[in-house]
């Protein structure tokens, strides 16, 4: 989820991914398992949103199992 909105965000702004990880020093391997990560608390994933200055929003929404109402 992550990696797909950071791609769109890097398009816009004219950069590709190599620009990122070659500027922050980060291997490419490492960079992409960042970016796919389902842990938010990722230091290279916050290094990476720093130098594009972005910031993680989490909404959380609430499952409804069929016929259950709260």
């Amino acid at each position: 989820m992550i990696e797909k909105q950071l791609k769109e965000i890097l398009k816009k702004r004219n950069l590709k991914p190599v620009d990122v990880y070659k500027a922050l020093e980060i291997d490419k391997v490492v960079f992409y398992q960042s970016i796919r990560t389902s842990n938010l608390n990722n230091k290279t994933l916050h290094k990476i949103l720093r130098y594009l200055e972005l910031e993680i929003e989490v909404l959380l929404h609430e499952k409804r199992v069929r016929g259950v109402q709260p």
